[in-house]
């Protein structure tokens, strides 16, 4: 979809405010990726379970329950890996001074929705149009 062209933007000052905005949840996306990686790539349950009692083999129930556990890790790096790139492209929206207008109705997006879903590059009334 092409965005429509707008003479409206946020002045300097809010986009300096939204640019904050989103560093800071980037900055928390970001650290949770970290713990996420670390959840998804580590197998220390299994091992730790073998050392404490070496005379029973892994339980399959506790194989089943770790592998469930890295694959919603997995899902959520996923999403979160998403998130931000969702967050990079809104800076660079900021940086050519394009952030928090509507690409379709080309009208400026809420302060309160940008708040809540900083990436978004919809407003309302457009992202809950029927598709």
């Amino acid at each position: 979809m092409e965005a429509k062209k707008s003479k409206k933007s946020w002045s300097p000052e809010d986009l300096q405010y939204f640019k904050e905005l989103i560093l800071k949840r980037r900055e928390e996306i970001l650290k949770e990726i970290k713990r996420l990686e670390a959840i998804a790539v580590s197998d220390d349950s299994l091992e730790s379970n073998a050392t404490l009692d070496s005379t029973y083999a892994y339980h399959m129930a506790d194989v089943g329950t770790d592998s469930q556990e890295r694959e919603k890790a997995f899902l959520w790096l996923s999403r979160e890996n998403k998130i931000l790139s969702h967050m990079n492209n809104a800076l660079d929206r900021i940086k050519n001074n394009e952030y928090g207008v509507c690409i379709e109705c080309g009208e400026l997006i809420p302060k309160e929705r940008l708040e809540e879903v900083p990436h978004t590059q919809h407003c309302v009334k457009c992202k809950t149009k029927s598709k």
